[in-house]
């Protein structure tokens, strides 16, 4: 990868997109990740339950189309902050450090996007929750991997039940005191409205992995979502509760002032944990699926600064690598010459038409599993090939067709996935088999 050295913030963004950010200093980065929530479940994207405040956002920013993650977790959250896929980071399963043991993520071998942005001046914080190292061992593994600040439910320790919760009386460490709160996603939006607050005349970095709608569930503490037992009408409720911590953060930043300097980006880590619906059809639960709809991803991008037009749908390739490299480059950092699997998005969120600029493939893993995409089709390595801008549940196998277009297609997607090496190895002592298949 070409390196690439930027005089300014400001400067970068007068020269992509015409438009200049308010002052000189890098914009402001607040990048929310959902727990187990897909498209299938947030309204702007055609499902049927209300989502009103990620909805504004959508009309606020720009909404892309189609983006991928991987099917789980944990091998999402490495892949964003390190922008290498799993075959490079070796995290290629669902692994949770604190309860399955194992060295985590290693600082002394990856730079996570937090810290190159903290070396650079940023304030730094991670809100909701953090399975990649077991910091009862590795107190300094958060300051180590870039961030300043830190609320976190860390995960279940193994044999330890009251480690378990992240929702009622949920276990929180909040810079490096544990203790229960009342109710752990209010807690930890709290906490990041607050940081937020508190750095307004600094450039700040908020990672905000949120708790919602990770199980283990119970109670949202709504009053209309107590049924016991229904686990599709709880889990909306989830979902209701993730949209209104969401609406509260945005008018955080608004009130705030910081809305015309502040890049947010709302995503996922992987499909939903529930099946939803698709403009007006029933969808596929995604949650640890080795299919489409376990690794297509919301993705919603408001930039004022930079987004030329508010309100646009992008049919843009992307898959989570490429945050990394479009967070250095809106901060002016230069990016590292080697290592990121990721492309840039600032020609993209800028308006800039060049198909040079832009993907024309995206990719994901679990496991042994590979798989890969263009605009219209998907190749795997367990000879699956679909159509998926025709047939989005991946119905009809296309891996013998000969129909016009489809071998050429399908030739050009397994020259990408063969060229890709193998596995490195994984961080961690052992893991188990992947969860779920497209067929479960």
């Amino acid at each position: 990868m070409l390196k690439i050295v930027f005089i300014s913030a400001a400067a970068v963004l007068v020269a992509t997109s015409g438009f200049a950010a308010p002052d000189d200093r890098p914009p402001n980065i607040i990048l929310i990740v959902a727990d187990d929530i897909g498209r299938d479940w947030l309204s702007c994207y055609g499902s049927d339950h209300g989502t009103p405040h990620v909805d504004d956002l959508a009309k606020q920013g720009l909404r892309y189309q189609t983006v991928w993650s991987t099917p789980s977790g944990t091998p999402t959250h490495v892949t964003l902050l390190t922008g290498q896929y799993p075959f490079r980071h070796g995290w290629t399963q669902q692994h949770d450090v604190r309860r399955q043991g194992g060295a985590g993520l290693s600082w002394k071998r990856f730079t996570t996007f937090a810290r190159a942005l903290r070396d650079h001046g940023y304030a730094t914080a991670i809100a909701g929750q953090w399975q990649l190292n077991d910091l009862r061992q590795q107190t300094d593994a958060l300051k180590q991997h870039g961030f300043d600040e830190h609320c976190l439910w860390t995960a279940a320790a193994h044999g330890r039940r009251d480690t378990r919760q992240r929702y009622r009386n949920g276990q929180l460490l909040t810079n490096g005191r544990r203790a229960a709160v009342a109710f752990g996603p209010d807690a930890v939006n709290r906490f990041a409205t607050g940081f937020l607050q508190r750095h307004t005349q600094k450039p700040f970095l908020l990672y905000y992995s949120m708790l919602l709608a990770g199980a283990p569930r119970g109670s949202t503490a709504l009053p209309d979502n107590s049924t016991p037992g229904d686990e599709r009408a709880g889990y909306a409720g989830y979902v209701t509760q993730m949209d209104q911590l969401l609406g509260r953060l945005v008018a955080a930043v608004d009130q705030a002032g910081l809305a015309r300097n502040t890049v947010i980006v709302f995503t996922s880590d992987n499909g939903s944990a529930v099946a939803g619906t698709l403009d007006g059809r029933p969808y596929n639960r995604g949650r640890g699926q080795t299919a489409d709809w376990g690794v297509h991803v919301p993705f919603i991008v408001r930039a004022p600064f930079l987004i030329p037009q508010p309100g646009l749908k992008s049919p843009d390739l992307v898959d989570l690598t490429d945050l990394y490299p479009t967070l250095l480059e809106l901060a002016g950092i230069a990016l590292p010459q080697t290592g990121l699997d990721g492309k840039s998005l600032v020609p993209s969120l800028s308006g800039d038409e060049d198909p040079f600029k832009k993907r024309n493939w995206i990719f994901t893993q679990i496991g042994s599993f590979r798989m890969v995409r263009d605009w219209q089709f998907s190749l795997d390595n367990r000879g699956g090939c679909y159509r998926l801008s025709d047939d989005p549940l991946q119905a009809k196998n296309l891996i013998t067709s000969q129909e016009r277009i489809i071998p050429g297609r399908r030739a050009r997607l397994k020259m990408i996935l063969d060229r890709f090496p193998q596995d490195a190895k994984p961080p961690f002592n052992g893991f188990g088999a992947v969860r779920g298949t497209k067929t479960e």
